[in-house]
Formats: C-alpha cells, structure tokens, sequence
C-alpha cells in the first residue's frame, strides 16, 4: 500500500513479547490512520469501562500515510489511550522525528499492553525490538533519559520518554521526546508509568513510497511557498502570537477565568518573548515552518534556564491565568514541565484554582506547608509544579487534576471549578467566542482547541472554509462550523498531518487540497465527498467509545462559571454563555451529526 510501511507491532509488556502484524487494507481504507486506528483499536479490543491503569488498558501510537516523507506538517504522531485525568477517550499528538522513524522501522501503529515487573524501555531498530532493564533510568527527568538511551545506543535513535510525574501517575503527566515536544493532553505519561514503561527509542532505514511521486513533488514545493506567504507569524514568532488577539478579544484567560484581558500582557506576549527569550527556530522533520522557538534566560533568579517554547499555551497557563506576569518564571517553569513531565496546560489550571482557593481562604498555609499561594507569585508556581510530579503535600491532591482535587477540596470549591469531563481548558475563554463554547462542550476528550480549531473563526471573524463573516458573540451558525471543523481535523488527525499547516482559515492544507495529497500519496482518488464520509465514521466511533464509558448530554456541557460569572475586565466584559442558546446549539450539533436527543449516534 503507498503511503503505508504494511505493518502494526504489538508488544505485551507483561510477557516481555512482541509481535508484528501485516497492516489490515480494510483498516486503512476505512480509519486512514492515527486517530482512525486509534478510534477502531481502542473500541474493538478494550473492555469496556476499564481503569486507565489496569494491565490490559491500551496504550496507541498511530502514523499516518504522509508520516515520514519529505513534507512540511508531516512529522506528526498520534497517541490514543483511556485517559486518565477524564476516564474517558484520551488523544494527544506530538511532532518531532519520532514518527518518521518508526515508519521507516516499518511500522503505522505500535500497540502497548499489559504490565511489566520491573522499569522497561523499548528499542527498535527496524526489525529488531527488545524490551530492556531500565532501572537505572527510573527517576531521571526526561532530558536525562534521552541523553543516556542515545549515549549508550545510537544519536540517531529517537525517544519517546516520561519524566518523575509520569512514574508517579500525576493523571496529567505528558510523554516527552526531542527535548521540547509532548503528547501533552489527557495524561498518556501517567499511562505509560502505570505499565512501568519508561522510554521507547526507535530508529528506522526504509523508506516511504507514494503513488505518483512526480506530483507529490509539485505539491510540497506549492505547500512551501504557500507556507512562505501565509504562516509568516508562525516563523517569526509561533504560537504566542495568538496572546495578542485573545487578549484585545477580551478572552485571554485571567486570573483563573475571572478576567479576560491580562494588565502584564505587554510582558509576557510575542514581542517579549522575541525581545527577552529567543535565541532559535526548531523545525520537526522536513518542515519549512520552523515555528518552534529556542529560549535562554540571561539573567536573574532563572538565568541559565533554557527551553524549546513557552508555547502559547504554556504563557496563558503558567502566566496569565496565574496572574504571573514574570515571564522569566514561566520560561523556568516550562523547563520545570518538560523534564519532569507535566501537561502545562493542566499543570497550569490546577495551580491557578488552588490559588483561588487559598485567596477566598477555603485553602490556608497550613494546607500549602507555609506556600504563599496568591495570584502572581511565580516562585510558588514554581515550587508547586515540583510538589506536583512528585506528589508531595498539596501536590498530590494537586496531581489528581482540577474535577478529583475539587472534590477533595471542597468547601464550595466545586462551584468554581473549571473543566469540562475532567480536562482543563486551554487559551481561550468561551463567554467572548461563543463557538469555542459549544466546541469544548462537545469535544471527545473535553474542554480542548486542537479537536476543531473553532477559536481561528471566531478570533479573526472569518469562516474557516468560505471566508465569510463571523461574529464571535453570535450562537448563530456555530454548530455548522464546529461539526465541519471537528470532520476536517478528523482527518488530518487520521493522515496525522500538523495543525498549522491546516490552519481553518487561511490553510495552506484545507479540504481540496487534503483530499488531493491523500489521493496523491496513496492512489486512491478521493474528494471532500469521501474524506466527510470517513471522518464521520472516526467522529461517530469515537463517541461510541465515550458513550460506552459513560458520556452522555448531561456531559456535553460547561463549568458554571462560564454560565453563571460574566467576564470583569477587556472587551468580552460581562459575557456570558447564555445556557438557553446553548442548549439550543447543542441540538443543532446532534441534529446536523444525526444523533439522538441525548447525543447518541447511530455507527454504520
């Protein structure tokens, strides 16, 4: 098959064996990949309501047909799992060079199941796979794993890593590699420390083959000039650009979602970060974009601190919503979650509740061991990240993640509580975009941007595929466009293609040009037509997963804070999600999937 390496490795660390499998054509033309085969593993070979941390629970990396050719976005790969943090569908993707590697090792997926006795890494060297002691790596932080597996085997190798955290099950721990990148949502770090799995190391030397190789040539040199002309920003600056349009939006997450526009924003956004911290770009394999960004703290309590980012998720998270406007701090404290192996995005929320608690009084120092735990102050923030991973005093109720710490907490904390199925919402508030309300609501792993992008529409005000005009405090044709923009992000999670070069909006990979590069790289001639049909598939599967573990409408919701609290400050001031307009979204949403009332579909 083009397109495909033609195998899946399965290994079973309870037995310490491996096997491999040819690649099923019927899998491929069905689910394409990543999150397809994700989507199709997970519902058809896990008992239904495990526990995340049982033996059998699975743990899947997934490539797709474009992995590992010479393209600009195509160096992504998927990991699918029973999360965790929201016990429920866990998804999470990661760039770098991993999955090039593992398809040129010869292999789309890679299946992880059962337990072992002891710490284990796994190496692959194409055909040959070993299970290995890792005691001696039990306890290193990520960047010192790495830095061992590749000194005692080969620079060439790649490394997927968990840090303290991840051994520790912090049910937000992320899985590391190249120094910088993360499967960051949903807990897989804590997934792999429960099956006592701490690194897998990969290196590959086959190739790829496409269907017509001529035009896929013409393609990547269109990808790249269109990359020159429209993702400027992203070069330049990458993802903290965003900060400028949410916080002028009014929907910068403040001060634990209380406010919507940060009074430190000048010290913490794009122009800071370029002006204070970068020193680099970082690209992933074969891309042009280069949007990640090397950081060095000069001077100060941090200098010497140096981190691939802050991303802009990781400024909102650890600075804005913190009110920490020190963005020294948050470059150490991004370290901090790289190598010890924290979600920043979690890592983030979970402190900034705890400081609402601890300023409304239901938490006092006696619970925070004499930690001043005021909005910011960055030197708690970042002793609070270390008691964290390691699930020390306030940390380990902290490391259950912001629903699990509520309920331990409790004293009316639950009321401000903010998550949506248990996952903590990233950079962008829903009472000033309303199409992030219902995108969130409905969102297979819950409160999340990267399952439909709804945020670019409503920020720029422009719809993702026509160009018209959107109002982002209209509920008005939202359920259209985040049904379209969850089809769209269906599939290029199933190719495993990166976000930023399918940017809704402004592309430079939408629709026409999706179903070209499939049909350039694997022969089979498709149109949106076909690519709709199969997303609704992957879409409908994996509801059907979540319907099975539980999910129903009464979860297709938002914390009461966002129905209830209107904005205090910036240009969404007093917004709200009005819950009766929501309501109603949210029957356009299961009307247009063809779902029932209660939000069940109908799988084919």
């Amino acid at each position: 098959m083009y397109g495909y390496a033609g195998h899946m490795l399965k290994v079973d660390l309870s037995r310490g064996k491996t096997k491999i499998e040819p690649l099923e054509k019927e899998l491929a033309s069905l689910y394409i990949g990543g999150k397809g085969f994700g989507a199709k593993i997970l519902y058809d070979q896990m008992r239904p309501r495990i526990d995340p941390y049982d033996p059998e629970s699975l743990l899947v990396f997934a490539t797709g047909p474009v992995n590992g050719l010479p393209l600009s976005g195509a160096a992504k790969l998927c990991a699918v799992f029973k999360s965790p943090l929201t016990e429920i569908w866990g998804e999470s993707q990661c760039g770098g060079f991993f999955a090039p590697h593992l398809k040129f090792a010869g292999y789309d997926a890679m299946i992880l199941y059962g337990r072992s006795e002891k710490p284990v890494y796994i190496t692959i060297d194409d055909k040959e796979i070993e299970i290995r002691d890792a005691t001696h790596l039990w306890g290193k932080d990520s960047y010192e794993t790495e830095d061992i597996i590749k000194r005692d085997h080969d620079e060439k190798f790649q490394v997927l890593s968990i840090g303290p955290a991840g051994e520790n099950l912090v049910r937000f721990a992320c899985i590391n590699h190249n120094k910088g990148r993360q499967f960051g949502r949903a807990g897989g770090g804590a997934v792999m420390g429960s099956k006592n799995l701490k690194a897998i190391a990969v290196r590959g030397s086959g190739t790829i083959e496409v269907a017509r190789p001529d035009e896929f040539d013409n393609f990547k040199k269109e990808l790249n000039d269109r990359i020159k002309e429209r993702l400027k920003s992203l070069t330049e600056y990458g993802t903290p650009a965003i900060m400028a349009a949410t916080n002028s939006t009014g929907t910068l997450p403040t001060r634990y979602w209380t406010e919507g526009e940060f009074e430190g924003f000048e010290e913490i956004n794009a122009e800071a970060m370029k002006r204070k911290l970068v020193k680099r770009n970082k690209a992933c394999y074969a891309c042009a974009v280069a949007c990640g960004k090397i950081s060095k703290v000069e001077r100060g309590p941090y200098a010497g601190t140096e981190v691939e980012g802050p991303e802009y998720e990781t400024l909102f998270a650890l600075g804005s919503l913190c009110g920490n406007a020190n963005l020294e701090s948050i470059a150490k404290a991004n370290e901090i979650c790289d190598r010890l192996g924290l979600d920043t995005i979690s890592a983030g929320n979970v402190i900034a509740f705890a400081m609402e608690c601890y300023e409304q009084g239901i938490l006092t120092q006696k619970d925070t061991e004499g930690i001043e735990l005021n909005f910011g102050n960055h030197e708690a923030i970042i002793t609070m990240l270390k008691k964290i991973a390691y699930r020390e005093g306030l940390g380990a109720i902290l490391a259950e993640g912001v629903r699990k710490a509520a309920k331990l907490i409790g004293k009316g904390s639950e009321k401000f509580a903010v998550h949506v199925k248990g996952l903590e919402p990233p950079g962008y508030d829903p009472r000033g975009l309303k199409g992030v309300a219902l995108a969130y609501a409905v969102s297979c792993r819950g409160a999340c941007h990267v399952r439909h992008m709804a945020y670019r529409p409503n920020l720029t005000g422009s719809h993702p595929f026509t160009q018209e005009k959107i109002d982002r405090l209209s509920y008005e044709r939202q359920a259209e466009i985040v049904k379209e923009l969850e089809d769209f992000h269906a599939i290029v999670d199933s190719m495993v293609l990166c976000k930023f070069v399918c940017l809704p909006t402004v592309g430079p990979i939408l629709w026409d040009e999706l179903a070209r590069l499939y049909s350039i790289v694997t022969g089979i001639e498709t149109g949106k037509k076909e690519l709709l049909t199969i997303a609704g598939r992957i879409n409908n599967l994996v509801r059907a997963f979540n319907i099975r573990e539980g999910v129903g409408r009464k979860d297709d919701t938002l914390p009461q804070r966002f129905f209830n609290e209107g904005l205090k400050r910036g240009a969404s001031k007093g917004e709200v999600v009005d819950r009766e307009k929501f309501e109603k979204m949210l029957d356009e949403y299961y009307t247009l999937r063809s779902w029932t009332k209660e939000g069940k579909p109908v799988l084919q």
